[in-house]
């Protein structure tokens, strides 16, 4: 008997279904946005590049400079140095240094030439001070910028700025990007 129960429904069942045509796929694709892909790899890079920058021995990258600045990676003509020290360059983004230690100022650096990169950010102005303030009125982040951005890929110059836009308190520097 429960067969036969079993069966009116089964044939029940298909007589409903007999008028209904067949999905041509059994997928239905979900109702939310895609998420963006995440570039973990990229990420990963930058991380590790952080990493070996605070790592790495500061007498290596420090610079005992006299009063300006100057940087031009190679294969760069000269013009570009000459630009950026009479100040042509549309400053875009601007950093300010006052009050950190080498160790924070080395991240905030590093962390905003990336930045720049990634946003195509390429004239910047970073304020490192004459030094003033610190211990024996010397430059501190002054002798160390310049190492920490000649080792930065994405930087292609760096100058001092004239003096009515910080003199050698300040630098200026052009960032590559894509």
């Amino acid at each position: 008997m429960a067969d036969d129960s079993k069966n009116k429904a089964v044939e029940s069942f298909s007589n409903l279904m007999s008028s209904t045509k067949r999905l041509k796929t059994d997928k239905i694709p979900p109702y939310r946005k895609k998420i963006p892909p995440i570039a973990t790899q990229r990420h990963a890079d930058e991380a590790r590049v952080m990493e070996e920058l605070l790592s790495s021995d500061d007498e290596a990258s420090s610079f005992y400079s006299g009063d300006e600045l100057t940087f031009l990676r190679e294969g760069y003509p000269q013009s570009i140095l000459k630009k950026l020290r009479r100040g042509e360059y549309a400053i875009q983004e601007e950093l300010d240094l006052h009050g950190l230690f080498a160790d924070e100022a080395k991240v905030q650096v590093h962390g905003f030439i990336n930045e720049c990169a990634r946003y195509n950010i390429s004239a910047v102005r970073i304020i490192h001070g004459k030094g003033l303030h610190s211990p024996d009125k010397k430059p501190i982040l002054k002798n160390l910028i310049l190492g920490w951005l000649k080792k930065n890929q994405y930087i292609i110059a760096v100058s001092s700025t004239p003096a009515n836009d910080g003199g050698t308190g300040a630098i200026y520097a052009l960032v590559y990007t894509k």
